[in-house]
């Protein structure tokens, strides 16, 4: 039984469609064992009912299914349940919104077969952008992608997304061009960039050098590419590294690489041993890697950037504060897209949607992207009234557009060094 304080990750046996009202979830979350498994008994039955139609909702969360995937889902169900319960703080019924689990290497359009009604799908995190493409191209469905911002938007930049897919975090790449302004305004304009070839740390590594040169930075290396590959192991490589820090003197170290991983150790040590230059606390280190790797660093003897907080929204603040009340620990981006999905799905299901230029029903016809961002009480009693509106978000500035990134700010920290080592 998993602790009332804690959201379960959606189990595997809610395969068949698992009905998601404020009343069942509210009981799953918080009943004893005797009337929990009351509640699952019937919770079954609903997903029967469900099967066959007789419940079939217009809006479905497809949860992603696998190891190592659980955390994630728990997360993104607490910000998703912290906004309901803001919801209905405002006067207003939490949507009806079906859960159902996704597997990476099934079609969603599968999953998905059988409901007449369906008009709003939330995909899973990192969806496959194709086979949403093609679900939006077969069926009138808008779909939100709540956490689409790295490698999974890269590899689809020649796609033409189509009008009916709506992205609500910002793009990794904005966290590393803000990464870079930053790293100038410290006076930082020569640096070299590492990176450890068994960590996935190529595409934000180069996309620092490109962003960090087209501001007017100088990224340095005697190799001929200027995202240097070091593989710790190797002795040799390594300490013609250090020769090459040491003699060219940068301002920093750009390192695209787990803080606890083996290339990170290394150098450290090095630094600290004097082998990347004349002094300890030079060059200092800019770290490109995310927010919850260098969650709980301390600092050394040079100074240090990190992410604290990758782009987000104007209303991450406030979230931040009523998600720790709620569940006793800060929240991360993931746990701001379930946050703002379901309050995107609230202002979209409150009156009637609009009508697409096909003049079919748009669910997201009232979408303002330039407008003043509202509170949620607010923005629903303008939605309310039919008008267009642009909410407060937490995990973006709501700045939505079909088949765009929203934009975010964010959140950089200088770590300064202790001292002269």
């Amino acid at each position: 039984m998993t602790p009332s304080s804690e959201v379960p990750s959606i189990d595997s046996n809610l395969a068949a469609g698992s009905t998601s009202s404020v009343t069942w979830r509210k009981k799953f979350f918080q009943a004893p064992w005797g009337s929990w498994l009351m509640t699952f008994a019937s919770l079954l039955g609903c997903q029967a009912v469900s099967a066959s139609g007789l419940l079939s909702t217009s809006v479905v969360v497809l949860q992603p299914q696998g190891l190592g995937l659980e955390a994630a889902n728990q997360a993104f169900l607490k910000g998703f349940l912290l906004a309901e319960d803001q919801v209905r703080g405002c006067g207003h019924l939490a949507a009806f919104v079906e859960f159902r689990p996704l597997n990476v290497d099934v079609d969603p359009a599968v999953v998905l077969s059988g409901n007449p009604r369906l008009k709003l799908v939330v995909a899973p995190p990192a969806a496959d952008l194709r086979a949403f493409s093609a679900l939006v191209a077969k069926r009138d469905l808008s779909v939100v992608l709540p956490y689409q911002r790295g490698a999974s938007m890269d590899a689809e930049a020649g796609l033409e997304l189509p009008t009916r897919l709506w992205p609500l975090v910002a793009p990794a790449s904005d966290d590393i061009q803000a990464m870079a302004k930053k790293v100038l305004e410290q006076g930082w304009q020569r640096v070299m960039v590492v990176r450890d070839p068994s960590d996935l740390g190529l595409s934000s590594a180069k996309s620092f050098v490109e962003a960090f040169e087209a501001i007017g930075g100088k990224v340095e290396s005697y190799e001929p590419d200027l995202v240097q590959s070091i593989n710790p192991d190797d002795g040799d490589r390594l300490k013609r590294f250090q020769q090459d820090v040491a003699w060219l003197g940068p301002d920093a170290l750009v390192l695209a690489s787990s803080p606890s991983g083996p290339l990170a150790k290394a150098l450290r040590k090095s630094q600290k041993d004097g082998l990347l230059g004349w002094q300890t606390g030079k060059p200092a280190w800019v770290w490109l890697a995310s927010a919850d790797q260098v969650k709980g660093m301390g600092p050394e003897v040079w100074d240090q950037l990190l992410i604290k907080r990758p782009a987000s929204g104007p209303g991450w603040q406030k979230f931040s504060e009523s998600f720790e009340q709620r569940w006793g620990h800060t929240p991360n981006l993931l746990a701001a897209a379930g946050f703002d999905t379901a309050r995107l799905i609230a202002l979209s299901t409150i009156s009637a949607n609009s009508l697409s230029a096909e003049r079919t029903a748009d669910p997201f016809g009232w979408v303002d992207p330039e407008s003043e961002p509202q509170p949620l009480c607010k923005a629903l009693r303008i939605r309310a009234d039919g008008k267009p509106v642009r909410l407060e978000g937490a995990a973006s500035s709501f700045d939505l557009r079909p088949g765009q990134s929203p934009s975010g700010e964010t959140d950089i920290t200088r770590v300064f060094a202790l001292g002269p080592g």
